[in-house]
């Protein structure tokens, strides 16, 4: 069997990836294109680094991937199979086999740093090339633990303790803060203090709701149920349903995108309306952890990374698990009222850094010297 792997720019443009790395870029920056949380931390710290080379690992074998992460994620027996698979790293092992001939081959003499989002890529490349593995997640499971990178950058010392308890060795282990939108960043001191404002009156709250990128079935129920609730309740709801429409929930409100980078924008637009969210425990934990916002965690727990960092959140006493959702309403109104809410949003503004995205950028570059 002959694997053809190709690379897709964000224009559409598609070509193998010998012709970059043999164009004098000394770095170049891949990525899965798996889930939302590993490409959008890489988006972020490009951000910092213009004129980056970005790319998409692309081909039937990482669509394949993809499709599986979709997949896995939707809920029912599959996602029992994909969480004990992504624990183990039977998933990784299985597919390295695959991936490995092309793209190994044509990274073998690339000179310079590859940066890459996610574990498999680190995993695949870290013995041909010298790679740079952007772990902007704070839980650290076993699988994304990369001896073969010569760099791991973690968002937290939490992570990194993790991570050499995993062993890996302390010096490939850099500490960035919170990765978070830089788009956010701007608006986070005035969104945050009105945030509390709006807390102290007895207006209608607005309540973010955001899907994950494979719509599991039990979380789409479960966003339904506590919008509605907090609709009756008589909140402000908006749904952000992400890419695929066909998943989206038919609740007032709802706003489907044409892109991430869409939805990134509009997201930004909206941040300083929102007074608390409902999201998955593997997506957007940073917002509540660095920028104020309380946050009630989808259940139940999908992949490796979204317990730890729930364990984590909850511990900082800015997040809670949505066991209730069709009480939500009522709920939001309680904790409102005995000063709750307001505790949780300072438990999360000023505690722990922030501008990992570019920090991270800056160790990217150091690295390159």
């Amino acid at each position: 069997m002959i694997l053809f792997l190709s690379i897709v720019f964000d224009a559409g443009t598609r070509l193998l990836i010998l012709p970059i790395i043999t164009s004098g870029n000394r770095l170049v920056a891949l990525s899965a294109g798996i889930g939302r949380g590993h490409p959008n931390y890489l988006d972020a710290v490009l951000s910092f680094l213009p004129g980056v080379p970005r790319q998409t690992a692309s081909g039937w074998s990482w669509q394949f991937l993809r499709q599986l992460y979709r997949l896995g994620g939707r809920g029912g027996p599959l996602t029992g199979i994909y969480n004990r698979f992504r624990r183990s790293g039977a998933v990784s092992a299985s597919v390295l086999s695959i991936l490995e001939h092309k793209l190994r081959r044509e990274l073998r003499s690339f000179p310079g740093t590859v940066l890459v989002d996610h574990p498999l890529l680190a995993r695949l490349l870290g013995p041909v090339c010298r790679v740079v593995y952007l772990h902007g997640e704070v839980a650290a499971p076993e699988s994304a633990a990369i001896a073969e990178a010569e760099l791991i950058l973690v968002p937290l010392e939490p992570t990194a303790r993790r991570f050499e308890a995993l062993g890996i060795s302390r010096a490939k282990l850099a500490v960035t803060g919170l990765i978070i939108e830089p788009q956010l960043l701007a608006r986070a001191e005035t969104a945050f203090h009105n945030r509390l404002a709006r807390y102290r009156t007895d207006q209608p709250l607005t309540v973010a709701f955001f899907t994950s990128g494979a719509y599991p079935r039990p979380h789409m129920t479960a966003i339904c149920l506590a919008a509605r609730s907090c609709l009756d309740a008589g909140h402000r709801m908006l749904v952000f349903a992400g890419t695929e429409g066909r998943y989206a929930p038919r609740l007032p409100g709802t706003m489907v995108f044409s892109s991430r980078a869409e939805e990134n924008e509009k997201t930004a637009g909206l941040f300083p309306e929102i007074d608390l969210m409902v999201a998955a425990a593997h997506e957007r934990i940073n917002w509540a952890l660095g920028l104020g916002l309380p946050m009630f965690a989808l259940l139940p727990h999908i992949g490796p990374f979204a317990p730890e960092n729930f364990a984590f959140a909850a511990e900082q006493g800015v997040c809670l698990p949505l066991t209730q959702p069709q009480k939500l309403g009522s709920i939001i109104n309680t904790l409102r009222h005995f000063g709750r809410l307001a505790e949780m949003a300072q438990a999360g503004w000023g505690k722990l850094p922030i501008t990992g995205a570019e920090n991270a950028a800056r160790l990217v570059s150091d690295c390159l010297q």
